[in-house]
């Protein structure tokens, strides 16, 4: 029974998150209801409380999917990465699903998602700097506040890029970024 009920909730999850991602793309974030997903994803108002307190639950539930693509994007772009950010695979992640993020961008969720990668990408940043410390480099600036620095840059630059309608090719919006970076 456990595993029909497992495979019943990851239904109803990926049928909330695919309702309020088709949403974001034809109506503002903010102006969206907790009604219309549930009536999108056509699910009980009960059912959507029994997972979810908030669409901005629903959203953050839903930026793990988005994390484990961007992952799968920076996995995918070894070789290619920048002095501590492999930031080639999120520029390629967010051009895929432009019109997400485009639609995002503006509302309050944009402020959610911005600073869960923002988390998500200093914590990286904090683990390959320590890496490269446990193997003797050394740097005058705290591990921690170089993490936060390069996850916020990250941030502001993707910001840019998204609001200027993608003005350049993801290959060199991250080459314009690592530059950045090394020549900071």
């Amino acid at each position: 029974m456990a595993d029909g009920q497992d495979r019943r909730v990851a239904r109803t999850r990926r049928a909330l998150d695919t309702a309020l991602f088709e949403l974001i793309q034809i109506k503002r974030y903010d102006k969206i209801t907790v009604q219309d997903i549930i009536d999108r994803a056509d699910v009980g108002r009960s059912t959507f409380y029994a997972h979810y307190d908030t669409k901005d639950d629903l959203l953050l539930g839903s930026l793990d999917k988005l994390t484990a693509d961007i992952d799968r994007h920076l996995e995918d772009a070894s070789g290619l990465t920048g002095p501590v950010l492999p930031v080639l695979g999120l520029f390629r992640h967010l051009a895929e699903h432009r019109p997400l993020f485009g639609a995002l961008f503006g509302t309050r969720g944009i402020d959610l998602v911005m600073e869960a990668a923002r988390v998500m990408f200093a914590g990286r940043a904090l683990a390959t700097i320590r890496a490269r410390e446990a193997d003797g480099q050394t740097h005058e600036v705290q591990a921690e506040v170089r993490a936060e620095f390069l996850a916020g840059a990250l941030m502001a630059f993707v910001r840019w890029w998204v609001d200027a309608d993608l003005p350049m090719a993801p290959d060199r919006v991250a080459r314009a970024f690592d530059r950045l970076v090394e020549s900071a």
